[in-house]
């Protein structure tokens, strides 16, 4: 089956089961520590800084915890971290996960595919792995993650997934450190066959923050953010696609009326999709910390669990003014940026409204200068 087609398949059932309140997409985030030190990153954290917010569940605590979400109905998972294969008992957790029928997908820096975890893969291979690229150098490397031998361990990294015919994806976020270089990372990706997502935009780290600990956070200006989007859009999809989204700018859903309440959560996190974080910590998605549920605390099945934090998502709601925005076709706003930007879920993200001006600015400008083109 073509990876196109196991994606439309994962998105249809995602959907289906969130309207039945189905479990059927998770993660585990195995770990927050990692060995590089991205500057925009949201998770991060030291020995030292975990201390005081709990401990990694074992590997027994994971694999318990996999049964009850089968039993649940949770048929996707991916690991993921801080840099999972880190962990000294990765290999131990993924083989018995592996064994339990999981469409398993990996999130990693690629930086630590270790022999062990190599021969695993050929014998128990992922369905995907999700590489993060930041750079097309050692110096980019070193600039943005602190690790300037990391560029050859990833390049030789997605050399052997080739050669194991495992399907990888790229991802790359953007900062001030690197911003420069979206266009020589876009070409390595086409260059090697892969498909790449390309962020512009960065979620304040506030799971990080909780340690009190991010002086390094670093990200784009909206503006900046905004450029490159749509800058990204001309070269991987061509002026067609920019003069379609530019004529489309104007385009207003019909409303009887202004919304004198925010909108609810309209992804499917916390409705078929959850995140377990590595203190055993339960939420919708992994860019939040509310609303949440303590895993493993009690005598309660993860079920009960699951059915308490769907209840607690069901209440949420958005911001009246985002409700109700002219603009609101091609804001990128959801319940985490809402939260993260400003600390509650009924806020107003200015960080985005600028980011969503800035972007249709860019979007028209761009336009524009294609139409003059002879």
């Amino acid at each position: 089956m073509a990876a196109s087609e196991t994606a439309n398949i994962r998105r249809f059932l995602t959907r289906r089961c969130a309207k039945l309140g189905i479990p059927v997409c998770g993660t585990f985030e195995l770990t927050p520590r990692c060995n590089l030190q991205c500057k925009m990153c949201y998770i991060r954290l030291t020995p030292e800084q975990m201390r005081p917010l709990g401990q990694e569940l074992t590997a027994d605590e994971w694999v318990h915890l996999a049964q009850e979400a089968r039993s649940a109905g949770m048929v996707f998972l991916l690991l993921t971290g801080g840099e999972p294969t880190l962990r000294s008992d990765f290999c131990e957790i993924y083989v018995q996960l592996a064994q339990m029928g999981f469409s398993i997908a990996i999130n990693t820096n690629g930086t630590n595919l270790t022999p062990d975890i190599r021969k695993l893969w050929e014998k128990w291979p992922p369905s995907q792995v999700n590489v993060t690229l930041y750079g097309v150098c050692e110096d980019d490397y070193a600039a943005l993650c602190g690790n300037p031998k990391a560029f050859t361990a990833v390049t030789n990294s997605l050399n052997w997934l080739k050669e194991q015919n495992i399907l990888v994806h790229l991802n790359t976020t953007m900062a001030p450190q690197n911003k420069d270089k979206w266009e020589d990372i876009e070409r390595f990706a086409i260059e090697r066959g892969l498909e790449l997502r390309l962020t512009s935009y960065c979620f304040p780290p506030l799971r990080r923050s909780e340690c009190g600990r991010c002086e390094d956070f670093s990200r784009l200006t909206p503006e900046e953010a905004a450029e490159l989007s749509v800058k990204d859009i001309l070269f991987r999809e061509g002026a067609d696609a920019i003069l379609r989204r530019a004529s489309q700018l104007n385009v207003r859903q019909d409303s009887d009326c202004a919304l004198d309440v925010g909108e609810p959560m309209q992804c499917v996190a916390g409705k078929s999709q959850f995140w377990v974080a590595w203190n055993g910590s339960m939420s919708p998605c992994g860019m939040l910390d509310q609303p949440s549920q303590q895993l493993l605390s009690d005598s309660l099945s993860f079920q009960a669990h699951w059915d308490q934090l769907r209840e607690k998502t069901d209440q949420i709601r958005l911001c009246t003014d985002c409700a109700n925005c002219e603009q609101q076709s091609t804001c990128l706003n959801c319940a985490a940026v809402t939260y993260t930007e400003t600390g509650k879920f009924d806020g107003k993200p200015e960080y985005m409204c600028q980011f969503n001006r800035a972007y249709r600015e860019a979007l028209t400008k761009t336009a524009h200068k294609i139409q003059e083109k002879p």
